[in-house]
């Protein structure tokens, strides 16, 4: 079983929560018969979390709380965490800090002393993309500024476009839309910024 921290919220913490945006299982009936009864029994507490041992965080009751507690905790060593910069990338701040010209400042938010900064990733190496940070493609939103917090961002709407486009075309579709907002960058699936501006499939 493959998973990725959050590390958004994960700084100095023991127990990392689980980012809910990837998860990769094998099926087993056990485990899923396990975690029906984890969550039938309930002892999740105020300030204290699952078994009364997780820790409190944002989405703790929740998957980002069950799911470290069953392989953090109930069963170590049966879960893999994988690069969060390849699988997941959401183009995140690794560090507490604000960015000054490219570069991240304060703590590392894995606790480590040195954690690499996943918008350096080159967008070849990426396998899986997590729309939050940089928002949804069809909001339309450029992220054209020189500025290490908005390339890979631009790089990865221009993909998700792309791929649209390849799946239009494969329908006979022509590989640009009628938008003509940054017509080359959003293969003519904008007509003006923002969310409004996003021309459909039909």
């Amino acid at each position: 079983n493959n998973l990725c921290t959050d590390n958004m919220v994960a700084v100095t913490r023991k127990h990392k929560p689980v980012q809910g945006g990837f998860l990769v299982l094998r099926p087993d009936m056990d485990v899923y018969h396990e975690f029906v009864a984890i969550i039938k029994k309930g002892d999740f507490r105020k300030n204290s979390g699952w078994g009364g041992i997780q820790g409190m965080f944002y989405g703790a009751m929740t998957f980002q709380g069950i799911i470290p507690y069953y392989y953090d905790i109930l069963h170590p060593g049966e879960a893999v965490e994988v690069n969060r910069c390849i699988f997941n990338q959401m183009a995140d701040n690794p560090k507490d800090q604000r960015t000054v010209n490219d570069i991240p400042q304060g703590r590392c938010r894995t606790g480590e002393l040195e954690c690499e900064d996943c918008r350096n990733r080159p967008i070849s190496e990426i396998v899986t993309t997590h729309y939050t940070l940089c928002q949804k493609p069809w909001f339309c939103l450029p992220h054209d500024r020189n500025i290490i917090q908005q390339r890979l961002c631009r790089q990865l709407h221009h993909e998700w476009h792309r791929i649209r486009s390849d799946l239009e075309q494969s329908w006979g579709r022509p590989q640009l839309g009628s938008g003509q907002y940054q017509k080359e960058h959003f293969y003519g699936h904008c007509s003006a910024f923002g969310k409004n501006g996003y021309v459909p499939i039909e």
